[in-house]
């Protein structure tokens, strides 16, 4: 059977995120009888593999456990209605697409409705969608856990909103007043090693993993996460950095470390 995870591989490091992923999944699947391979890309670059063996339903399941599976139809949609997706990018002001790899129907579109995310993390407010993204970091490819609303055959599109678990842990950042440095196109290893070169041990609670290659390095309580990003983007210069300022009068800043540029917004009077 061929799969294919829910997980994004950035440009230009396949050979590193692919071997990674390669040594993950040999570690689930030992003491299994099964056997999987050879693992590739999407179009859209999400890792497909062949699985197969007396364990393959077993090996099947903790693998959506673990990363998630791309959905094969608009049916499956239907069936198990929560997915991971991925941020492509704005559509004008109205809403987010979303690519959930949907293989069987690639000509569907997946939106998430700017009035949507208002009414779940804004309570509705008439903030601009650019502000939103801009409030959590949902960079290209940034992921959530979404949960699918209408398939619409004859429109070719579907509309999807955050799951409760999405919304819970976004808010949960807005509550706790600590600032997280989002960091996209890295390894967890590849963060953590980065956080000891750069001696910035001191000032990080954890880190937690919000996909294969995004992940959220928690500041202690006091630190300020822009005044850590120079340092640590320097260890990774092939990822993407995004400091999340829980207090919500100000935004947040993003560094994008592979062309090496500074997303920054102003600093509003905006009340979130």
């Amino acid at each position: 059977m061929e799969l294919v995870l829910a997980e994004k591989i950035p440009q230009g490091r396949d050979d590193k995120f692919l071997t990674e992923l390669d040594r993950k999944l040999r570690e689930i699947s030992s003491g299994l009888a099964v056997n999987f391979g050879p693992i590739g890309l999407t179009k859209n670059r999400m890792p497909k593999l062949q699985v197969s063996g007396d364990d393959e339903e077993a090996f099947v399941e903790i693998l959506r456990r673990s990363f998630g599976l791309t959905p094969n139809s608009n049916q499956d949609l239907l069936d198990q209605p929560i997915h991971k997706g991925f941020v492509q990018k704005r559509d004008q002001e109205n809403v987010i697409l979303i690519d959930i790899g949907l293989r069987n129907y690639p000509q569907f579109q997946v939106t998430l409705k700017a009035e949507r995310l208002r009414a779940q993390l804004f309570d509705g407010a008439r903030i601009p969608l650019q502000d939103m993204t801009t409030k959590y970091g949902f960079l290209e490819d940034f992921p959530l856990e979404l949960r699918v609303i209408t398939c619409d055959s004859a429109t070719r599109n579907i509309e999807v909103e955050l799951s409760d678990r999405q919304m819970e842990q976004l808010e949960e950042w807005r509550r706790l007043p600590l600032d997280r440095i989002n960091i996209q196109d890295a390894l967890d290893s590849e963060i953590l090693s980065a956080v000891g070169r750069a001696g910035l041990e001191r000032d990080i609670a954890g880190l937690e993993t919000l996909s294969f290659g995004t992940h959220s390095l928690v500041c202690k309580l006091g630190t300020d996460g822009k005044g850590l990003v120079r340092n640590l983007g320097s260890q990774l210069e092939m990822a993407r950095l995004f400091v999340f300022h829980p207090d919500s009068g100000s935004n947040s800043e993003a560094r994008t470390s592979r062309n090496d540029r500074t997303m920054s917004s102003r600093r509003r009077n905006t009340s979130y």
